[in-house]
């Protein structure tokens, strides 16, 4: 081999693995925003609470606020259809271009409701079809940004950068904390509640317009545009899917009962229980989710690789089992006391972390590529509207039912013995090429 030949393969591999950068990264802003926009409205639910539901209760306002955060999971599954048609059918930059424009443009209009004391019942009527069509966007964006990543990857690696899109969406949710944390310090309380709150929704448009612009210049990966070649390409994928691959799906949606639940409880939910149920103020509250944030950030990178070493499955299933025997002792320590809490959550968010971390590789390995789009978005839009957007609301009525502020984790345990069970069965094709 010549010295131009190896000039020639050193500059090729050079300007691949630049162009995989510019991917991972363009898909991790992209997955970054739509997180941030849900974190935020996590962190804000009382404010949001008080602003759009003022004239009941407390307990009645927090139920209101997490019915319409479970609003915008239902358009999910339509989404998933819609995006996944697109993504399959006509390219995945395509799908992953609208989807980014769906999520950034409806998180500013948040920014810029009236309230209820401005419009009355406009006002919930608004921020509701505002996060249907949020929920839209949500069927699409986090399945295609992990279908073009790891279709992108090698095969010994698919894990690991697979687990940067699991990664990003931490970014925005520490973004958003951070902002977050940052406003409650600077400003006065009756400030936030009267337009503080809006700053961060208003920054949304900062993330999209990036993130639309990466992704105009990327370009479709290698295995797509080969099944396009040879005429691969599916005229109707959601009759294809649902006819073959209907299996394929029912792993999936219960596979991710673990994930629906446990993230939104850990992430969304535990930041409005401490808060509304244990008195902890924002401050305080903003600064515990971020430090257990972290700890879910270092899980995940640890756990893509380690996926990559020893397998899916012999990751996945060790901690579904810790939330089957830890989640309630976990909880119950949430309100022993501060550094009690403090432990509780970061080992919750550690579980959680190893847990979510081999998911985009473990999906997109599942089905074929001319389905793949549609059976992801679609699978997972099913399991989040299910039970990953009512867990919230569910975990708070569990709470008023029983008098027991730590009943939500049972039902976190329960889900994840369901999804130990459908591991089981599940084939590992970490070592295999995509189909």
């Amino acid at each position: 081999m010549t010295s131009e030949t190896l000039s020639y393969e050193s500059s090729r591999i050079s300007e691949k693995e630049s162009y995989l950068k510019r991917v991972i990264l363009s898909c991790m802003i992209g997955n970054a925003l739509e997180w941030y926009d849900f974190a935020l409205y996590g962190y804000f639910a009382t404010t949001i609470g008080s602003l759009f539901f003022p004239k009941i209760s407390t307990f009645a306002s927090l139920m209101a606020t997490f019915g319409v955060f479970a609003a915008g999971f239902i358009m999910r599954p339509l989404g998933g259809a819609i995006f996944g048609h697109i993504g399959d059918k006509i390219g995945r930059k395509n799908a992953l271009l609208w989807s980014i424009y769906l999520m950034a443009i409806p998180t500013t209009l948040i920014g810029l409701l009236p309230t209820y004391e401005q419009i009355g019942w406009l006002a919930p009527l608004l921020l509701t079809l505002i996060r249907l069509a949020q929920g839209l966007s949500m069927g699409g964006e986090f399945t295609g940004s992990m279908i073009f990543v790891v279709e992108n990857a090698q095969q010994r690696n698919r894990g690991l950068y697979g687990s940067l899109v699991v990664f990003s969406l931490l970014i925005g949710i520490l973004v958003g904390s951070a902002v977050s944390t940052l406003l409650c310090y600077v400003l006065s309380e009756d400030q936030v509640l009267d337009w503080g709150w809006r700053i961060p929704f208003l920054l949304s448009v900062v993330g999209g317009f990036i993130g639309s612009i990466m992704r105009q210049v990327m370009h479709e990966p290698e295995q797509f545009v080969q099944a396009k070649k040879q005429h691969k390409e599916l005229s109707a994928p959601l009759i294809e899917l649902f006819k073959y691959h209907f299996k394929t799906i029912a792993y999936v949606v219960t596979i991710e009962l673990t994930l629906a639940i446990g993230f939104y409880l850990i992430v969304t939910f535990i930041n409005t229980f401490l808060t509304a149920f244990l008195k902890i103020d924002m401050v305080t509250s903003l600064m515990m989710t971020t430090i257990s944030m972290v700890a879910m950030g270092v899980a995940i990178l640890f756990a893509g690789w380690l996926s990559d070493q020893i397998g899916r499955k012999a990751v996945l299933i060790p901690s579904a089992l810790a939330f089957v025997f830890f989640a309630y002792p976990l909880f119950i320590s949430l309100e022993s006391s501060f550094e009690g809490a403090l432990m509780a959550q970061t080992a919750l968010s550690f579980i959680m972390g190893l847990f979510f971390a081999p998911f985009p590789a473990t999906l997109v390995e599942l089905f074929p590529v001319n389905v793949r789009y549609s059976g992801l978005s679609i699978s997972h839009s099913i399991s989040m509207a299910a039970f990953g957007g009512t867990a919230p609301f569910i975990a708070t009525g569990l709470i008023h039912l029983t008098n027991n502020n730590a009943s939500p984790a049972l039902y976190l345990s329960a889900a994840s013995l369901i999804s130990v069970v459908a591991l089981l069965f599940m084939k590992d094709r970490y070592k295999a090429k995509l189909i």
